[in-house]
């Protein structure tokens, strides 16, 4: 797989690509816990090795299995109301590159979150009138390699690249025939990929210089 000037859509994973929230996630789950009254209690570290897991496989390591069901509603409707207020860190340069990119690519997200974080992301981001489409494990219940080939159909898409930052993100992409781009500031590593770049900077030029090659 390479990656070159035929390149006509970028899909991102969110966290650890496009901004860092691990510490809303762990207050927003710890509310659901005590709201539901479970007797748990997390930190940004019990998550931070488990994101990028669908996120009902991240409960099952700190509930029983019969309360994640329950869980995963309860964390939803919190979702909607703190996940806004709350919110993340942005990656340095990711507003102002996204709206480059959108002018030279089709921009997708796609994160193994429920149904409701990507368009709340979005929103909180400030880039919904960039991104065309977005699909979550919430949505599908499906893992990401199934999802990318979902909307590459949908989409009509020939030549996607999908950008993370775990091993996990790399192979599904590669499971889906999908190059790969990962951005070793985020949560993990991978060692297989096709690109890799430091900031979202770098990678925004990089793109930009593709696509003007493109369209010489």
């Amino acid at each position: 797989m390479t990656i070159d000037h035929n390149t006509d859509a970028i899909i991102f994973d969110m966290d650890g690509t496009l901004w860092d929230a691990i510490d809303t996630y762990a207050e927003i789950w710890n509310m659901a816990f005590e709201r539901d009254g479970v007797q748990r209690h997390i930190t940004r570290n019990d998550l931070l090795s488990l994101i990028g897991t669908p996120i009902d496989d991240i409960l099952r390591h700190f509930v029983p299995a019969d309360r994640v069901e329950g869980l995963l509603q309860t964390i939803a409707q919190l979702v909607v109301t703190e996940l806004p207020r709350l919110g993340g860190k942005l990656y340095d340069g990711v507003q102002e590159g996204i709206a480059r990119l959108s002018q030279h690519y089709k921009l997708f997200m796609l994160s193994n979150c429920d149904e409701l974080e990507l368009p709340i992301f979005v929103r909180y981001a400030g880039i919904e009138e960039y991104i065309t489409d977005t699909l979550a494990y919430g949505n599908t219940r499906l893992r990401k390699a199934e999802n990318m080939q979902l909307l590459a159909r949908k989409h009509n898409l020939r030549h996607p690249v999908y950008v993370g930052d775990t091993n996990g993100d790399c192979q599904e992409a590669h499971r889906a025939g999908v190059p790969f781009v990962w951005l070793s500031y985020g949560f993990g590593s991978t060692s297989n990929y096709q690109l890799q770049f430091d900031s979202f900077t770098a990678l925004v030029a990089h793109f930009e210089k593709l696509a003007l090659s493109r369209d010489k």
